[in-house]
Order: C-alpha cells, then structure tokens, then sequence
C-alpha cells in the first residue's frame, strides 16, 4: 500500500500539460511580456530599482543570464493575444500599433499581479513597503493601458471596471465554494483581470459580437484546467496544510473533516487520515476525473475560438490538452485493462463543457 501510495503521489506531481513549440515571431512576441516587468522596475524611484529587480528575480527564481519572468505561465496566458492580432482568419485591421502594445502592457501587469496577489493571500510573500510600491506601480500601469485600449470601444471603460470589480469581489470572498463547479466559477472571477486585454482587443476586431464573448468563454476555460491541474499537482502539499482545492470539494463530508483537521492532530493522527483520504481518492479515481474535466475543458476552448478561425490558438490547446487524454489510457493499461471504460460514467459536474 506504501508504495501504491509513492506511485500515485508520483504520478499526481509529474501530471502535465503538453509542450508547445514556439515560431520565432510567437518567441519575439513572448518577449515583449518580460520587456514589460523590466520597464516596470525602471519607472519606480531609483533609490529602489535594483532591489525591486532583485525581488522580482528572487520571486520568479530567475539568474542574471535566464531573465524570463513568465516561465512558470503556459503560453496561451499570454500567446492569446499573439493570435488575435497576428494569427486570426477575423479581421484584424482595425487594430492599431499601439492597441497591441496597450494590450501587451495591460496584460503582462495583470498576469504579475494575478500571481502576486495569490501569494499574499496566502501568506507566502511577505508583505514589505517595496512590494506595496511595486504592487501599486504595477496597478496604475495596468489601469492606465486598459483604459487606453479601451479608448473608442463601445462600453470599454465599464467593461473594465465591470471586470476589476468582479476580480477583486472574488478575492476577498470569504466564503469557500461548496461545489466543484462553484469552485471553478469562482475561479474565473479571480481572473478577471486577466480578461480584460483580450476582450477589448477582440471587441475592437468585431464589436459586440459571439467572437467577442467565446473568446472570454475560452479564457475562462484555459484558466480554470490550469488552476484544476495545479490542484492535482500539489495534492499532497494542500493535504499536509489543509489548503482547499478541487480534490477536497470532491470527498464525503468525513474525509474533508479529517483534511481540514490535519494540521490540529498529532502527527500520528495525520498520518492516518491522510492515510485514508489518499485511499479514497485512489479507491474512487477522483484525479482521473479531474483530469477528464481538464481535458474538457481545453477541448472547449480550443472549440470555441477555432469556430472562429483562430487557429493557431485552438492548436496550442489542444497541444496542451493532449497527455492528459491518452493518461487514462496508459494507466488503465498498467492494470491490464484498455480504453477509458474505468473512468466513471457519472461526470464530476453535470455542466461539463460539450466535447
């Protein structure tokens, strides 16, 4: 059971999207993101420049020789605005230099401030005046070149308060969602932020349109399969802490008492009941059903933007999607047995996007 137990530790840590090849443009265009959080050190007041690049360095993990900022982000986060001014069959001329760097601009402080703001909730960055400087810094510069590429958008300006104000709703919910399918709505909310860049982008490409809105949908969906492959990924380290995750939403009431109580017990008392949560897990093939609402999730996406000819985009999901379809496969195969007919037919949620 012991090594049963390592195995399937092994394989939940090891889980992953599949890799995505870059052409020299997309690699040209990534490097603009990390541009963005070098311009944004330099705009501060000098006296803290080098300490807040040092942070910065010190918070990404980065060595003086490898600066990418965004290393740990897979690339639709970001490559999503890539294809919509350069690689989409909708067209893209009413779109102006400076509405792509606007939205690059916007973009990349909102992916730095996603993160940062995760990690001070929950108590993983100290918080210090530099980091309060950056995070302040970091917000006006977003604020600012969302509010210029809202410029001439049809209700741009409140679609960008509409968006913050969900974002920060979501954050300082101090509510827990009590399903699956709440946890990932509430998931979307708190990337909100993150939505703002390329919706005002497509709706400058369109206006009011289905473009506009499935390219919001496929955000959400990218969003919440890479927050679901995160919950899988750090299972053991969120039932050590008694951090709620997917997982959690997804055991009996007796088994989420005993995961919310890990971190009163003795240590003998938390060894057992992870003991038995991780058996239950495994009895009941709960990551497998994760990861088949992962799978579900990226195909839906990739779906809604390649009915609209971003095709490019709907690749790299799919890119990503890949292993984790065939992962069943290889597993079921282990135990001599072929197909996904192990995975339960009863869905985690009944509001699965359609294949």
């Amino acid at each position: 059971m012991k090594s049963q137990t390592r195995d399937f530790l092994l394989y939940c840590k090891t889980m992953d999207f599949g890799k995505i090849e870059f052409s020299k443009k997309e690699s040209a265009f990534y490097r603009r993101f990390n541009n963005e959080i070098v311009s944004l050190c330099r705009t501060l007041p000098q006296s803290v420049q080098t300490d807040a690049m040092l942070f910065l360095m010190q918070y990404s993990r980065l060595n003086f020789v490898d600066m990418d900022f965004f290393a740990n982000y897979y690339p639709p986060a970001w490559s999503i605005l890539y294809w919509l001014g350069y690689g989409s069959a909708v067209p893209a001329q009413r779109l102006r230099k400076r509405d792509v760097t606007n939205a690059v601009t916007a973009h990349a402080m909102a992916m730095f401030l996603h993160s940062l703001d995760d990690h001070l909730i929950d108590k993983q960055v100290p918080v210090s005046p530099l980091l309060l400087l950056l995070r302040s810094q970091a917000w006006t510069i977003m604020h600012r070149a969302c509010l210029n590429l809202a410029g001439g958008v049809p209700a741009g300006k409140s679609t960008v308060r509409r968006f913050t104000g969900e974002y920060y709703s979501s954050i300082q919910d101090a509510n827990g969602p009590e399903s699956l399918d709440s946890y990932c709505s509430r998931f979307r909310s708190q990337m909100a932020i993150g939505m703002i860049a390329p919706v005002l982008l497509s709706r400058k490409m369109t206006g009011f349109s289905d473009f506009t809105r499935d390219i919001e949908r496929a955000c959400g969906s990218f969003g919440v399969a890479w927050r679901l492959l995160d919950d899988v990924k750090d299972i053991a380290e969120d039932i050590e802490k008694g951090s709620h995750s997917a997982i959690y939403l997804c055991l009996p009431e007796k088994l989420t008492s005993k995961w919310d109580n890990n971190t009163r017990t003795s240590r003998a008392a938390a060894k057992d009941s992870t003991k038995a949560i991780l058996g239950h897990i495994m009895e009941h093939r709960l990551i497998d059903r994760i990861r088949q609402r992962i799978w579900a999730e990226l195909e839906a996406a990739a779906s809604l933007v390649e009915a609209h000819g971003v095709t490019g985009l709907a690749g790299e999901f799919r890119c990503l999607a890949y292993p984790l379809r065939n992962s069943a496969n290889s597993r079921e195969e282990d135990n001599g047995r072929v197909g996904l007919s192990g995975i339960p037919s009863t869905p985690l949620s009944s509001h699965l996007p359609a294949r």
